[in-house]
C-alpha cells in the first residue's frame, strides 16, 4: 500500500447490531454511493486505516453493514465508534471538504431548559440534513438534533450542552 495514499473521512461506525458481526454505519449522505461502491472501505483502527470489504449493507437512515470476515458481535466490537475512511480516488462526489467532526461532544451531558438533565451523549451521528446526539433517556435510546436553533450554550470545560428542546421531542 502506498504510504502517500490519501484517505477522506466519510462517517463513523456505531454500535454492533445483532450477533452476526454487523455494525451500524453513519455515512455522510452525499458520499453514500461512493461508500457502497468502493472496492474497499477503511476503518481507523489504532489510528491507522485498515481495509475492510462490505459483504452486505441494508437500511435507510441507519445503515447496517456486514463486513467480510467479521462474523461475531465480539469481532465487531473493536470496530464500533471508529472513523470510516475512503481512499481519495474512490470518491467521485464533489465533496466540499471533510465533514465537520462533532465527535468531541460524545461524553457531554445535555440539559434542557424545561426538563433539566437529559443524559450523557453516547454517540454523535450524522443523519440526512442534520447531526444527532444519541443517548439513553428514561431507559430508551433517544435521538436529539444538534441544531443551532435548540442549543443555548456549549460549556466545553464542564462538558455540558444547554438546550431548549421543542415541546414533545423527548416523548418520541
Amino acid at each position: 500500500m502506498d504510504i502517500m495514499e490519501q484517505y477522506i473521512p466519510v462517517g463513523k461506525t456505531g454500535k454492533t447490531h445483532g450477533t452476526e458481526g454487523e455494525l451500524k454505519f453513519f455515512i455522510e449522505e452525499n458520499l453514500l454511493d461512493d461508500f457502497l461502491e468502493a472496492p474497499a472501505i477503511f476503518l481507523s483502527v489504532g489510528g491507522k486505516p485498515a481495509p475492510f470489504f462490505i459483504e452486505s449493507a441494508r437500511g435507510e437512515n441507519t445503515l447496517i453493514v456486514k463486513l467480510e470476515e467479521v462474523d461475531t458481535r465480539e469481532a465487531a466490537q473493536p470496530l464500533a465508534g471508529v472513523e470510516v475512511l475512503l481512499r481519495k480516488e474512490d470518491i467521485t462526489t464533489d465533496a466540499t471538504g471533510p465533514m465537520p467532526d462533532f465527535s468531541f461532544l460524545e461524553g457531554f451531558t445535555i440539559t434542557d431548559r424545561k426538563a433539566g438533565e437529559i443524559g450523557r451523549i453516547e454517540e454523535v451521528a450524522e443523519f440526512p440534513q442534520q447531526l444527532m446526539a444519541i443517548l439513553t433517556y428514561k431507559g430508551k435510546e433517544t435521538l436529539i438534533p444538534l441544531n443551532d436553533a435548540f442549543i443555548l450554550h456549549i460549556d466545553e470545560e464542564a462538558r455540558r450542552i444547554a438546550m431548549d428542546l421543542p415541546e414533545g421531542l423527548l416523548e418520541l
